[in-house]
């Protein structure tokens, strides 16, 4: 009986078939690659500093001994699939004509530089593979082709390798093919698709009954990421992320230039819209940060001794917590986070949905908050734009929308190209802001309607009275602007814990002002479905150990 009550709960965890797959996102610099190495290494070559003492003095090392305990017996080194690889591999698998034409058309690409390239293309053709071998695999995915990619990056230069695979990774996701720009609906998935169906060869070479950990480096399109979370219940996004200023002394000291960066940083990290075919085939790292469920922290090591053991201790909590969830309970950063991640939910704003909590210096929480309309007012998502102009729900819209000649005329003249997308069932909500800009020709932010999350927090405690917070921490999903900035300051908010970085200079020119500074964090922990997954146990603990102890 003792047997069948092990077998039991191992098969309810999964303990002898586990299969994780995790995608890292980040911005260039960031660490993606780093956290990868950490992930694929056995567990005796991991420096990491959990503590392993007798007598903890916190709650927190006694939450990391037992993830050690659980570390040291169940540790799976990862099987790195590098996206970049699989560029490369890609374009060996064209003809070599073919590859030939499309770098001889590459801006900075020398003859030379062009023949080095083909005899790494040609190399990788050559190199056999045995797909039925697991370990036949993992050393042609894992090790033979990132070393191939590592030829071209010493070959080609840094900045002239991003720049290189920036233009095969669009083009395919353009046309299905590294060499082509023509526009072929739907092939976006291209990478994700080749991705994917390397990761069913590792699977099926591993075999029933095995651990199979899988871990992509990177994810930098939202839509790879969106594939593989709607096809694998496995999968995490993890963004890794990093103070702005130590990311970009790290690409300076890997021979990138000003002017290097900042390039590479418009091609990854800009504004995109729907509306712009360049959303689909262009990297958007702010994209796959907002769809991210783990977020961990890459700041500089302090020392040489210290490297990357901070990053190590964050990785092996998340994997501890995917083979055994609730194994641990979530950090105080991790549940007001996941307070903030869920009440952005609650926002009406049909851009973007942000959401803040504010608590004390011990993590009480004392308000909650997200972007959207003043109390009594109706927010963008409810309103429409042939309501308006029909006459309807008036309640709904201000005086200036149903009074301003100049507003209504061209706002009305806008509606027409709206008519099909309401024959689907749409609401066809607007922004405002976007809608009053465009008539004036500005780019005013002041014209929002909506208030910012933090904002909307701090005006619940001064509206329902709640206690002080001088001294106490904002958790916001987006780090704040200028404003919300200032009125942190001003609250006496000594701590700002946040998961994506806001365009501006909140930073630099208001919270870094005076002698009154808050510390702004980037935030290290799981929210929304991963939150759940790695926090829920599938079994209660009681009952488990209880079975397991009837051991004759």
């Amino acid at each position: 009986m003792a047997s069948y009550f092990k077998d039991a709960i191992s098969k309810i965890y999964g303990d002898d078939d586990d299969f994780i797959i995790i995608g890292l996102t980040g911005r260039t610099g960031s660490g993606c690659s780093t956290v990868a190495k950490i992930l694929s290494k056995p567990q005796a070559e991991i420096k990491h500093s959990l503590y392993s003492g007798n007598n903890p003095d916190s709650n927190p090392q006694r939450k990391q001994k037992i993830v050690l305990k659980n570390f040291e017996k169940t540790w799976e080194p990862f099987v790195t699939i590098q996206a970049s690889s699989v560029l490369t591999l890609m374009l060996s698998e064209l003809d070599i004509a073919e590859s030939s034409v499309f770098l001889g058309g590459v801006d900075g690409i020398s003859e030379q530089v062009k023949r080095e390239i083909i005899d790494v293309l040609q190399e990788i053709k050559n190199e056999p593979v045995v797909e039925e071998d697991v370990r036949s695999l993992r050393r042609y995915y894992a090790e033979f082709l990132p070393g191939q990619n590592e030829k071209l990056k010493r070959i080609i230069g840094g900045s002239g390798y991003v720049k290189l695979f920036q233009q095969v990774g669009n083009n395919l996701r353009n046309s299905g093919s590294p060499t082509s720009e023509e526009r072929k609906s739907g092939s976006f998935y291209s990478l994700a698709d080749k991705i994917n169906v390397i990761i069913k060869l590792i699977r099926a070479a591993r075999g029933k009954g095995k651990k199979t950990f899988i871990v992509i480096d990177a994810i930098r399109n939202p839509f790879e990421a969106t594939y593989f979370q709607d096809r694998y219940s496995s999968f995490y996004l993890m963004a890794v992320s990093c103070e702005d200023e130590q990311r970009k002394r790290r690409l300076r000291l890997l021979g990138y230039t000003d002017e290097q960066v900042g390039k590479i940083d418009g091609e990854e990290y800009s504004s995109r819209s729907l509306a712009q075919q360049s959303t689909y085939i262009k990297q958007d790292i702010q994209a796959c940060l907002e769809r991210s469920e783990l977020y961990i922290s890459n700041p500089d090591s302090e020392n040489a001794v210290s490297d990357f053991s901070s990053l190590a201790n964050q990785l092996i909590t998340f994997v501890s917590l995917m083979t055994r969830p609730g194994l641990v309970t979530p950090t105080p950063l991790e549940r007001c986070m996941q307070m903030a991640y869920t009440a952005k939910l609650n926002s009406g704003c049909i851009s973007r949905q942000v959401g803040a909590v504010v608590t004390d210096l011990n993590f009480s929480v004392q308000s909650v908050g997200w972007n959207d309309t003043p109390y009594g007012q109706v927010p963008c998502s409810l309103r429409n734009r042939f309501d308006l102009v029909s006459g309807y729900d008036q309640d709904a819209y201000s005086e200036y929308e149903k009074t301003d000649v100049g507003y209504i005329e061209r706002f009305s003249g806008e509606n027409s190209k709206y008519l099909k997308i309401a024959s689907t069932g749409r609401n066809i909500s607007y922004c405002f802001k976007s809608e009053y800009n465009s008539l004036k020709k500005e780019k005013n932010q002041v014209h929002t309607r909506s208030l910012h999350a933090e904002e909307n927090a701090f005006l619940q405690i001064s509206k329902y009275g709640g206690r002080p917070i001088e001294g106490g921490k904002l958790f916001t999903t987006a780090s704040p602007c200028e404003l919300c900035s200032k009125k942190a300051y001003q609250l006496g908010i000594k701590e700002i814990y946040y998961i994506d970085p806001y365009p501006g200079i909140a930073v630099t020119h208001i919270l870094m002002g005076g002698t009154n500074n808050p510390q702004l964090i980037i935030f290290s922990g799981a929210v929304g479905r991963a939150f759940h997954n790695l926090y829920s146990p599938r079994l209660p603990y009681k009952d488990e150990l209880n079975a397991l102890a009837l051991d004759d």
